[in-house]
């Protein structure tokens, strides 16, 4: 955790770049949301994306509602 404390709170432009493959920060958002990192849009335009949110993924929303268990009702005899 020492390690996080180091360094900057936010990811810069390139990190970005280099996470989403994207220079536009539309489809940057757009990919950020898709891997389940939070991502906002700064008044300059720019993406902002706090580092702890790479390091400790939540995961990607899609992907929290297919891990639900398939439960089948049980049927009970009179």
């Amino acid at each position: 955790m020492a390690a996080v404390l180091d360094q900057q709170i936010d990811l810069t432009e390139e990190e970005i770049v280099r996470m989403t493959g994207y220079r536009r920060p539309g489809k940057q958002i757009e990919t950020l949301k898709s891997l389940g990192i939070p991502a906002r849009r700064r008044p300059d335009n720019s993406v902002l994306v706090m580092r702890v949110h790479c390091i400790y993924p939540v995961g990607a929303p899609e992907r929290a509602a297919n891990d639900r268990p398939k439960l089948k009702s049980i049927s009970r005899k009179k």
